[in-house]
């Protein structure tokens, strides 16, 4: 992506459309549509979409949304009443939005892997595992502890016997 954003700043818009370059030769667009829609949504989420600094190569030109087709009327504003206005002309009071919003308009987060998903459950998993462990290896201990013989004449004499091979 950061080839993409070289061209983004050399070239601004025309990095996103394909060139003509003879006559009936096209060329692709520099920055595909798709590394497009991934630095858009990268704006979004960072919070740079509307401004473009073409020495960081950060953000996000409005402009550049979909640069081939007409922008969408989206919605009328509305005075504090939530009437429409209707005091100004058709054209001064609709709200023209980038086209490029889509069925959903919130951006989810990336799914990531399921190890990542799941790391703070088992993070809190382990740590209460940790807590009880004292606990469970005093307890092994004991029993361990109590499975021994005890000392004295007749365990020898019931060991002695046991391993006679007479």
């Amino acid at each position: 992506m950061r080839a993409a954003l070289r061209q983004l700043c050399r070239h601004g818009i025309e990095a996103l459309r394909p060139q003509k370059v003879d006559d009936k030769v096209w060329r692709k667009p520099a920055v595909s549509k798709r590394v497009a829609a991934d630095l858009r949504k990268l704006a979004l989420r960072n919070g740079t979409y509307g401004k473009f600094d073409s020495e960081l190569g950060v953000g996000w030109d409005p402009a550049w949304d979909t640069p081939d087709r007409p922008k969408k009327i989206i919605m009328q504003p509305m005075d504090l009443a939530g009437n429409a206005d209707s005091s100004s002309t058709l054209i001064d009071s609709l709200l023209q939005i980038g086209s490029n919003r889509g069925a959903i308009e919130s951006i989810r987060p990336p799914k990531e892997h399921k190890r990542d998903r799941t790391r703070e459950s088992r993070a809190q998993k382990i740590e209460a595992l940790v807590a009880q462990a004292d606990e469970k290896i005093e307890e092994y201990r004991l029993e361990m502890e109590g499975k021994k013989p005890k000392p004295g004449i007749e365990e020898e004499f019931k060991r002695a016997v046991k391993g006679a091979s007479w």
